[in-house]
């Protein structure tokens, strides 16, 4: 390959070790190439950041070639070896850099500040010089891989050189943020499976799309971390019509149905009439004759003492919601006593801050509302977005990624803004995707049921419906005792072995980490 054709330092020797070595490993090309990788200056600073680097150029490049080694690949650097092998580049890289030092001074081991005197030796200036060129080639090619620019490999004179040379600290760190960033988010792509990822029935058009778009995107985007998102109009733009309704159909899950009974008092209650409304609170809210049960009346329990909480508010005249009031405020009197009743006869446990166990939902509060497209709206959309998948994560970990069972799985968001309250869902439809279903903006009235109430309290029963199914597929998984036996009901011994190889799982990714980069007011 001629020098003008290059991308980035060592892609020749890359290509050619994937063109002529029968047996192909990222390992095998490494230790293959330990001194070229050594010479090689790059950006970054620890081990991690150089791993990413070189692996993602190792897919990228073998995929082009038709190669498929992404199992192989990710197989590899779970080894202790990487780390050794990367901080082992790295110290040695150091050690020549120090080496081709014109003043060799102990004190000033760093020579990317300084431009090399007249009076140096020659030889020694043309080291220099020549580190400084790789440096340049690898800090452009951190570049290209951060904003997927194709540019030509050119060689650097000494006047691109000097003016380089010096660099502040702190952009030299926000560069390397922003490119791991990036790489990491190449490096999940490039190892999912592919047989596994989704296909569209509708044309057949590959979700890949999503990769490719995400990844030309100057701020953080749901698309990052394999996320589709109902409302994304941007997403949603990549797609026909029938490709993004078959997305929001597709193996869709039901949304619980609320009993009649429920319902029925909740309209009830429903009346705008405060002397009327107060008059009806304190029914009984069971038919005559008929005893309490925890288990049969619980739910309308809940809704009775819900109504009875905001009456307290109601009956105030004075009362208003405005935005004056702070997000304690409104997490005290409001949302604490309407969310979290509803779990106190299930094995949910609603913990307000960081929990050990594993979770099957999650809360964002802010204390002002300022529309759907307000910044705090879709910061907090955004990061419940990725706290829902991150929690989905666990649960396939859970369910031993049982394709069967996590294609069930949902994990349900709650989130509320002054006082807006919105119900968010997320499950896996198909292949890598995570799905987000929002509910319509319900609203805790300042004035008795101006809207009702009514709407906000049947998303929170829905809420813990959804939660109690998530609970018990997992609970299925880990209780089967069909797993006990070592013969079918013919007599025939049971291969578990078999079984296990053969067993369709699925893995997902950990959920991209948020960027050093703008934040854009766009779902």
């Amino acid at each position: 390959m001629n020098t003008s054709e290059l991308n980035y330092f060592g892609q020749d020797i890359l290509i050619a070790y994937l063109k002529e070595r029968k047996c192909k490993s990222y390992k095998g090309f490494l230790d293959l190439h330990y001194d070229d990788l050594i010479t090689s200056s790059s950006s970054f600073s620890n081990w991690k950041k150089m791993d990413n680097y070189w692996a993602f150029k190792f897919l990228r490049e073998a995929e082009s070639l038709g190669l498929d080694l992404n199992e192989k690949v990710k197989s590899e650097r779970l080894g202790k070896w990487v780390k050794i092998y990367w901080e082992g580049i790295i110290k040695e890289h150091k050690k020549l850099i120090y080496i081709s030092s014109p003043t060799s001074n102990t004190s000033s081991p760093d020579f990317t500040s300084k431009v090399a005197s007249s009076t140096s030796d020659p030889a020694s200036i043309s080291k220099i010089h020549n580190l400084r060129k790789r440096q340049i080639i690898d800090y452009n090619e951190n570049q290209m891989a951060k904003k997927n620019i194709r540019r030509q490999f050119t060689q650097s004179n000494d006047k691109v050189i000097q003016s380089a040379q010096v660099v502040q600290s702190k952009n030299e760190n926000e560069n390397e943020q922003e490119i791991d960033n990036l790489t990491n988010f190449d490096l999940t792509y490039h190892s999912l499976n592919p047989a596994k990822m989704w296909t569209l029935k509708s044309s057949g058009y590959y979700l890949k799309v999503i990769y490719e778009y995400a990844q030309n995107l100057p701020y953080e985007s749901y698309l990052h971390s394999f996320i589709i998102n109902d409302v994304d109009k941007e997403a949603e733009s990549l797609f026909q019509e029938e490709e993004w309704e078959e997305i929001f159909s597709f193996n869709l899950q039901k949304v619980p149905k609320i009993d009649k009974s429920l319902t029925d008092l909740m309209k009830k209650y429903s009346i705008t009439d405060l002397s009327l409304f107060q008059k009806i609170i304190f029914e009984p809210f069971l038919p005559a004759n008929i005893l309490y049960s925890n288990k049969e009346h619980f739910d309308l329990n809940y809704i009775h003492l819900a109504y009875s909480i905001i009456h307290t508010l109601w009956e105030n005249e004075d009362f208003t919601l405005d935005s004056s009031r702070l997000e304690g405020w409104y997490q005290h009197n409001i949302w604490s006593p309407i969310i979290d009743p509803i779990f106190h006869n299930s094995k949910i446990n609603l913990v307000r801050g960081e929990g050990d166990r594993l979770e099957i939902g999650g809360i964002e509060a802010g204390r002002k509302w300022e529309g759907k497209n307000g910044r705090k709206y879709l910061r907090d959309s955004l990061k419940l977005g990725k706290m829902l998948r991150d929690m989905l994560v666990q649960l396939i970990k859970e369910c031993n990624g049982d394709e069967q069972i996590i294609r069930k799985l949902q994990t349900v968001g709650m989130l509320h803004s002054a006082n807006r309250f919105q119900l968010i869902t997320m499950d896996i439809p198909n292949g890598y995707i995570c799905r987000i279903k929002r509910f319509d903006i319900q609203e805790v009235a300042g004035q008795i049921n101006n809207p009702p109430l009514a709407f906000v309290i049947k998303d929170i029963l829905r809420a813990k419906a959804i939660m109690m199914q998530t609970l018990e597929l997992v609970q299925e998984k880990k209780s089967n005792l069909n797993d006990l036996d070592d013969f079918d009901d013919n007599g025939k011994e049971v291969n578990r072995s078999e079984q296990y190889t053969t067993h369709q799982t699925i893995t997902l990714s950990e959920t991209h980490k948020t960027p050093s980069r703008n934040f854009k007011q766009s779902l």
